[in-house]
């Protein structure tokens, strides 16, 4: 692929029901790409309709996913988007810790896997990494990351939809959960390989908020990178 400039034309999206995790909220303004944050919406829709979105926009190289209890900051955008100039990764993205307690504690473990668990729900096992064991590279190959300001480069996007786990036992796709272990099995079946930098080390405050989707009517969000946020109507996604 080819950028229209040097540096790759970044969308990050947030599927967010919560929306009220305050060191996360105050920090979306700041973030120096655009953000499509889609609020009150349940998971699978939500990414569906992200993708949709990228895919109508071909200004935009790569889509960036990070949930929505994920403190992102500006310096995080700008590494992952500084590894994406120097290479055309087709999958970046950063780390961060499982549990909220864990984070910066050399034993606590971080949100990626050398090897991936099993399709069934019922045997599946994540071996996380602990911090003390990141490599001394700062980029390096994993088989699973839970979207941790994921970079998904655009001829990716455009080869699979995003999926529910309920796929592994040919259910639709929207049944079930887990949409980041599926993509992350699309990825291993079809020979993609998934990168991580471990510099771009994000709090995951995973036990803050409260999930309203279902209770508060949902609604799109494009924010650019000016900080100005601008509505969009559900009918053009």
């Amino acid at each position: 692929m080819r950028y229209k400039e040097d540096m790759p034309n970044l969308l990050l999206f947030r599927g967010s029901p919560r929306s009220d995790i305050e060191r996360v909220e105050q920090e979306n303004p700041k973030l120096p790409c655009d953000k499509l944050i889609i609020r009150y919406m349940d998971e699978f829709n939500a990414y569906e309709k992200a993708r949709n979105f990228f895919l109508e926009h071909q200004e935009y190289d790569y889509l960036v996913l990070a949930t929505d209890d994920i403190v992102v900051k500006p310096e995080h955008v700008i590494q992952l988007e500084s590894d994406l100039t120097l290479k055309n990764y087709e999958v970046l993205s950063g780390i961060m810790n499982v549990d909220q307690p864990e984070y910066m504690k050399p034993e606590g473990r971080l949100n990626i896997t050398y090897s991936l668990a099993l399709k069934d729900k019922k045997l599946r096992s994540y071996e996380w990494m602990c911090r003390r064991d990141l490599p001394e590279i700062n980029i390096f190959q994993v088989k699973f990351s839970g979207f941790p300001l994921m970079a998904i480069r655009r001829d990716v996007v455009e080869s699979t939809h995003f999926s529910a786990d309920g796929v592994f036992k040919g259910h639709a796709v929207n049944m079930g959960a887990s949409l980041d272990f599926v993509f992350c099995w699309f990825c291993h079946e079809n020979n993609i390989p998934i990168f991580v930098d471990k510099r771009i080390d994000m709090e995951h405050l995973r036990g803050e908020g409260v999930l309203k989707n279902g209770l508060m009517s949902s609604k799109i969000e494009l924010m650019g990178k000016d900080g100005n946020s601008y509505r969009v109507s559900k009918d053009e996604l």
